[in-house]
This record gives structure tokens, C-alpha cells and sequence, in this order.
């Protein structure tokens, strides 16, 4: 489990109109679960951006990157993946609600501080791959026997039968055409 936020101080830009506070952060995150894949962090991860007093609120832009511990969505093996996202968030002092367009995704300035870890852990979920390969030309296992095609082929004979075209097999048997 990971920590419940990530505070960084942000009082010397507050009344300070155009005022930019960089980030260059290392922040620690547990078990990233998405869907029923789990992703083990294997270093922190690294935060680089700017907060930006716009006048309206703090803009947060930047992006985050992580290598975590995946699995193969083809040969099931465990390989390290690099995952870079692309930050963004919104931050503006309690009660300055009401100048905002009602879609605006918003957090609030707490305490002189900003909480980043939601947007980390949005744009590391957004950035993580549907079926992650450890290689674009990973074979995969044989659906038959489990074998890993990779160390070499298996003596299954393949599955036509789910083919949407194994009744036209019936067609064209017999009658002399290639």
C-alpha cells in the first residue's frame, strides 16, 4: 500500500500571480491495480512539472514516469515496464468555486499545500498499456498445451473448428480446386 497523498508546498505562489513552483519528485506508490492486472513498482516514481498561479486557480502540468513489474498479456511471463504519463490538475482555494465552468475538474489548496498524488496515479492509469508485451513479436503460449512458443513451436495440430471459415472447408473438398 502506498502513501494517501503527496503534499507539496505551494504558499510562495499563491498571491503571486503567474508564479511557477517546479517539481522534480520522487514519490513512492503502492501496488498500481487496474482491472485484475497488478502492477509492482520497482523504483518510485519521478515527477516533473510546474504548479502555475494563473489567477483562477494552480495550474499542474508535467509528467510522471514509473517502472513497475508486468505481466505478458501473451506468454504470461513477468518483464519490467516503463510507463510515462502525462500530468494535469486543478487546484483552487475553498469558496472560488463559483467562476468555473460546471465540468471543471477540481481539488482544492489545503493547508498552503497541493495534493499531486490523484493526478500521478490518473495519468500513470491513463498511460498503462490494455494487454502489455514484454515484445511485439511475442508468440505466446499454445492454447492447446500451454507451451511457450517462444523457446519453439509445439506438436499441437491447430483449431480450425472456430474459424469462420471451417464451413466452407465442406465446400471446396473433393472437387480439384487448390
Amino acid at each position: 500500500m502506498g502513501p494517501q497523498a503527496y503534499r507539496v508546498d505551494v504558499r510562495d505562489i499563491l498571491e503571486d500571480l503567474g508564479g511557477t513552483r517546479s517539481l522534480n519528485e520522487q514519490i513512492e506508490i503502492g501496488v498500481l491495480t487496474l482491472g485484475p492486472q497488478d502492477y509492482l513498482p520497482l523504483r518510485p516514481a519521478h515527477v516533473v512539472g510546474t504548479i502555475t498561479n494563473t489567477g483562477t486557480g494552480l495550474v499542474l502540468d508535467g509528467s510522471v514516469d514509473i517502472e513497475v513489474t508486468a505481466v505478458c498479456s501473451r506468454c504470461l511471463e513477468e518483464f519490467p515496464l516503463t510507463v510515462i504519463g502525462e500530468l494535469e490538475g486543478f487546484y483552487i482555494a475553498h469558496g472560488h468555486e463559483y467562476d468555473l465552468p460546471e465540468e471543471q475538474e477540481v481539488a482544492y489548496v489545503e493547508e498552503n499545500g497541493v495534493d499531486i498524488l490523484e493526478p500521478v496515479l490518473s495519468a500513470l492509469a491513463l498511460a498503462m498499456p490494455f494487454a502489455p508485451v514484454h515484445a511485439e513479436d511475442c508468440p505466446g503460449i499454445c492454447a492447446t498445451c500451454g507451451a511457450d512458443l517462444a523457446a519453439g513451436s509445439c506438436t499441437c495440430a491447430p483449431d480450425l473448428s472456430g474459424s469462420p471459415f471451417a464451413a466452407l472447408k465442406d465446400i471446396f473438398e473433393g472437387d480439384g480446386s487448390p
